[in-house]
């Protein structure tokens, strides 16, 4: 206990300094505004000013209308909190009426301080007729850091960081960064080693650990942009794609399964939005760009449902575009797996679309929205379905279209070619098998009409020759009552009267030989891949509107228009069009995408930048990155945030820009391994940066990590994802733990199948999301069901072996014990070990060789080795990046 009591100080202590502004707690006089209006809003809004009808004739909105009182009198006496009807109903916890919403005694402390001291407002309130159910939004609330716009303030000089800097220009993180950080007296720490950085960088950059011949190159170099080019190298890896697409896919919510219910139909080809991801940031696309064809690629290339496949076909550079959108694809969707209500399932497939692209590109809570005003932000449940009917067109729940309805093929104009001709093949093939067939059919019916009498027989042959659907009832019942072998025979069940003939299999040998050779053609006709689509159906406009508390069997009167946030801008400059009539679309998401990123949305870049810097340094700006409203964080750098989101923007929406700004830092590039008693009383958290943060691997990058020193990643990019199933262990794992012909279970963990309902129990151990419907921010655990994964699995074993040959190679066959474990640290952690790291390994290899050695192990110095190495993927050096 008094250990939480000290944590809890420090952490107020850190609060105070870190924070750009007063507060309540620190600030003696309580406003109505900050103060008391949130508590209201949170509590007790939906009963009393939200609704048209009040509860007890009482609006808490606004200050004045508190006053008004209600059914019960008056509700605030000024200066005397205890004779306040509205103090003793919130204190006796009578209000509000749910338990689950009662006013922690905290907030009932505010009001009654609020009241005593006259309970005053901080500036003036809107005048005019305010009608119960009218969504207010006060200028306060408008004025919140991310919604006011994004200002690029000049860059602060700091004399001492210029005098450091010499000659170099100092760089704007370092500016801004330094100024806080002098300002509670605090420095830089010095720069990490060469090794450290190759090592940060890389992991930063590709999600892989730096290959030996770079660091030796990199070491190599004594010029002076050393490091620089260092990281223009890592830019343009291949690698780079795949490892800032995961991230950007985190957000997205990509999932290769269908969710919902326990049926998780696959997605066979949502894989081609990943890789589109990929491809994008490896062109480093301009985010303004990438946006707007994910959410509106189809209208850009003026596709719609009808005439998607034909754009396809003739232009593959359409294609991307269509791609693109798989975006609005992402989301959960039980529709195609007979749900119980259907109607409820098509629901929630917008609801949990609407929530992924509003947390994604506003960073804000809008889903809370569906069935009332939001209880925090000042977002009106109309503005949920603003959203709602921007993506209505592609989503139409009248005109409902199914998973597998929602793709355009995908094929070559060669692979058309050859397909046209090979199926021209196997129809002829198949024409001849019917022939054949028929007449082995024809001839087998000569040999049963000669067993009929003669007295039967023309009658028989005549009923015979009739084909089925046109014999008489009289043909037919005489077939059936005399001779039912001819009424059987036909070429469909030819196989059951071959057996009564000695040359039956011969027969039989003359059209199956036939069929044989069309199948194996048919199987060799290349068949299209699907990508999955946000397309419109232009016959069909879907209407929207409120839903009475969510409910979709209450649809309120008054048809909504398509738009943004009210609280962003007037809804005249945030309303889009139903129709726009110059497109073969409505237009509505691409006017949509075009107003998030028009330069002026103070969200949208915000967002972005603040989640750039948490990949970086490992915590961002604003701790909650998904939600930039009302209980957001304070951001740390408000001003550094701004002007990075501003320049971000100015210079063309380039990430790989922005990538090498923060890189090249001071801040960047400072040792996370200095010990400040002084730096960390003031700021234990490192939330001013006067230190590099040492930050754990990522789930995926811990796996491709050890494939990649042990020598076995597979690197081939792209295509059909890695299935995962339950091994005979009874856990989760890649392939079922077994190494195909073509390695494919050896790639990248962004290729590895993304089953919501079985997480890769390897990744599921370290942290890696759960798409539902999306993760705006992964967690790093530290339990000890990690540890056993990686001390127990036969993928942690296999890769220990590998590791332990490739480490044989490359010290080669003579190499002793001490070269060997110093091949082994440096390929596995880019350094050398130290005397006591060295002298520990050399004691324990030493123990492993006795102990293989005395088992009569066939290669007791090999396995000794993998035990070695497996340790190496187990250490903290491994596991985490300095």
């Amino acid at each position: 206990m008094y250990i939480r009591a000290i944590a809890f100080l420090l952490t107020a202590v850190s609060a105070c300094l870190l924070g750009s502004g007063s507060s309540s707690a620190a600030d003696s006089r309580v406003t109505f505004e900050k103060d008391i209006r949130p508590i209201f809003k949170a509590y007790c809004f939906h009963c009393h000013g939200e609704e048209k009808e009040l509860s007890g004739a009482l609006d808490v909105r606004l200050r004045r209308l508190i006053m008004k009182g209600g059914d019960s009198g008056e509700a605030v006496v000024p200066g005397k909190h205890a004779e306040s009807l509205l103090f003793q109903y919130v204190e006796s916890g009578d209000m509000p009426p749910d338990e689950k919403l009662r006013l922690k005694p905290e907030e009932v402390a505010l009001i009654a301080k609020w009241i005593d001291q006259g309970a005053k407002t901080e500036g003036s309130e809107p005048e005019g007729d305010i009608k119960p159910g009218d969504f207010l939004i006060t200028s306060d609330e408008r004025s919140h850091w991310a919604f006011r716009p994004i200002q690029k303030v000049a860059l602060p000089e700091l004399p001492q960081l210029q005098k450091e800097n010499g000659k170099q220009p100092v760089n704007p993180v370092d500016a801004f960064i330094g100024r806080k950080l002098k300002a509670n007296g605090l420095w830089f720490s010095e720069e990490a080693d060469r090794l450290t950085l190759i090592r940060r960088a890389a992991f930063d950059l590709t999600g892989l650990p730096p290959a030996p011949e770079d660091v030796d190159t990199y070491l190599a170099d004594k010029s002076p942009d050393a490091y620089e080019k260092m990281i223009d190298r890592l830019l343009e890896s291949p690698h780079y794609g795949e490892r800032w697409a995961r991230h950007w896919l985190d957000v997205a919510g990509y999932a290769d399964s269908e969710g919902y219910n326990d049926k998780d139909i696959i997605r066979p080809d949502a894989w081609h939005y990943r890789d589109y991801v990929i491809r994008s940031l490896n062109a480093d696309k301009p985010w303004d760009q990438f946006i707007t064809e994910q959410l509106a690629g189809d209208e850009m290339v003026k596709a719609t449902h009808a005439t998607a496949q034909k754009l396809v076909d003739q232009d593959p550079a359409v294609c991307e575009k269509l791609t693109a959108t798989g975006y609005l694809r992402l989301a959960p969707d039980g529709t195609g797996s007979s749900p119980m209500d259907p109607a409820i399932a098509r629901n929630q497939v917008i609801t949990e679309t609407v929530k992924i692209m509003s947390s994604s590109l506003l960073g804000m809570t809008v889903g809370c929205a569906e069935c009332h005003h939001h209880r925090f932000d000042p977002i009106p449940q109309e503005d949920f379905y603003r959203l709602r009917a921007v993506i209505a067109p592609v989503y139409d729940d009248q005109k409902w279209r199914m998973p597998a309805s929602r793709r355009a093929a995908l094929m070559s104009a060669e692979d058309k070619a050859k397909a046209a001709k090979m199926s021209a093949q196997v129809k002829e093939l198949d024409a001849e098998h019917n022939k054949v067939k028929a007449e082995v059919t024809q001839l087998i019916a000569e040999r049963v009409l000669k067993e009929v009498p003669k007295a039967d027989r023309e009658q028989a042959r005549t009923a015979y020759e009739t084909a089925v659907k046109e014999r008489s009832k009289e043909q037919a019942d005489f077939l059936k009552q005399k001779y039912p072998m001819l009424d059987l025979l036909v070429p469909g069940r030819l196989h059951l009267f071959l057996a009564r003939f000695k040359d039956g299999n011969d027969l039989k040998k003359r059209y199956e030989d036939i069929k044989a050779e069309a199948d194996k053609l048919r199987a060799q006709i290349p068949k299209p891949e699907y990508i999955r689509v946000a397309t419109e159906d232009t016959q069909h406009l879907p209407q929207t509107f409120v839903f009475y508390r969510g409910d979709i069997s209450s649809p309120e009167k008054d048809l909504i228009a398509p738009g943004g946030l009210t609280v962003i801008s007037s809804k005249a400059d945030n309303t889009f069009e139903l129709n726009d009539p110059q497109l073969p679309t409505t237009g509505r998401r691409l006017a949509y995408a075009r107003y998030l990123t028009n330069g002026k949305h103070p969200l949208v870049a915000r967002v972005l930048m603040n989640r750039f810097w948490m990949h970086h340094f490992g915590q961002a700006i604003v701790d909650s990155t998904g939600d930039f409203g009302s209980r957001s964080s304070v951001p740390t750098h408000p001003e550094l945030l701004d002007w990075l989101a501003a320049d971000f923007m100015e210079q063309g929406w380039q990430l790989k820009r922005i990538h090498r700004l923060i890189m090249t830092s001071r801040t960047y590039k400072q040792t996370s391994a200095t010990h400040s008693e002084q730096a960390a009383a003031i700021d234990s958290d490192n939330r001013l940066y006067w230190r590099m943060t040492m930050q754990r691997l990522e789930a995926e990058s811990i796996r491709d990590a050890i494939l990649a020193v042990s020598g076995e990643l597979n690197r081939e990019q792209f295509g059909e994802p890695v299935p995962v199933a339950l091994a005979d262990s009874g856990i989760i794992t890649v392939g079922a733990g077994k190494v195909s012909k073509d390695r494919r279970e050896l790639k990248r963990s962004i290729y590895v199948q993304v089953r919501r309902t079985q997480p890769v129990t390897m990744l599921n151990a370290f942290d890696a999301p759960s798409m539902e419907p999306n993760c705006e921010r992964r967690v790093f655990s530290t339990v000890a069901t990690q540890s056993l994964a990686l001390l127990n699995s036969e993928f942690m074993r296999n890769q220990s072996e590998a590791f332990a040959k490739r480490v044989l190679t490359t010290a080669g066959k003579d190499a002793d014990d001490t070269k060997l474990i110093k091949t082994a640290w440096k390929l596995a952690l880019s350094s050398e070990p130290s005397p006591a790291e060295l002298q520990a390994l050399e004691k324990n290899f030493a123990l492993q060789l006795k102990e293989y050695q005395t088992k009569k192990a066939k290669q007791p110095r090999e396995e000794a080795l993998a035990a070695v190495c497996h340790v190496l993927f187990g250490t903290n050096q491994f596991l985490y990046v300095e």
